[in-house]
């Protein structure tokens, strides 16, 4: 069941034009110096760092100063052109 679920969800977030982020992305644009917009749970945050050994990123939200440890793939990018 969680499967079929995990599928849907993937759907309709391709649908909605939203970009799941995975530890290849996550490196790519911290070595990167252009300007990407990731989010977390509607939010928008800058990537800080990685433990690569648990799938999880260190966040920092940019409407104010909290951080957060959240997993990668619960980040994601909004893709403006679709």
């Amino acid at each position: 069941f969680s499967v079929i679920f995990l599928f849907f969800v993937d759907i309709i977030l391709i649908c909605k034009g939203v970009d799941i982020m995975d530890l290849q992305r996550v490196n790519s644009i911290l070595n990167n110096k252009e300007k990407c917009d990731v989010f977390y749970d509607e939010r928008p945050v800058w990537i800080q760092g990685i433990d690569e050994s648990h799938d999880v990123a260190k966040v920092g939200f940019v409407d104010n100063f909290e951080e957060k440890d959240v997993y990668i793939e619960d980040l994601y990018e909004k893709n403006l052109f679709n």
